[in-house]
């Protein structure tokens, strides 16, 4: 992954989490808006968390460390 695109992609999935989080305690529970802002933060998180393992793993190729396949 291209550096500029991992700083990228991270800075997004980090403002929509964010953004997200801060929503939810000012909804209400039973509200539609408070389960489309769940649903914005439970992906967002996904999609760190995805950002942050290819870029992990982008480096141990470009340092050489083998990776372990599963």
């Amino acid at each position: 992954m291209d550096p500029q695109l991992g700083r990228t992609a991270f800075n997004i999935a980090f403002y929509f989490a964010f953004m997200s989080a801060v929503l939810l305690p000012f909804l209400k529970r039973d509200s539609p808006e408070f389960v489309a802002a769940t649903l914005a933060l439970l992906f967002s998180l996904l999609f760190l968390a995805v950002v942050i393992w290819e870029v992990r793993r982008q480096v141990k190729i470009a340092k050489g460390v083998p990776v372990e396949e599963q």
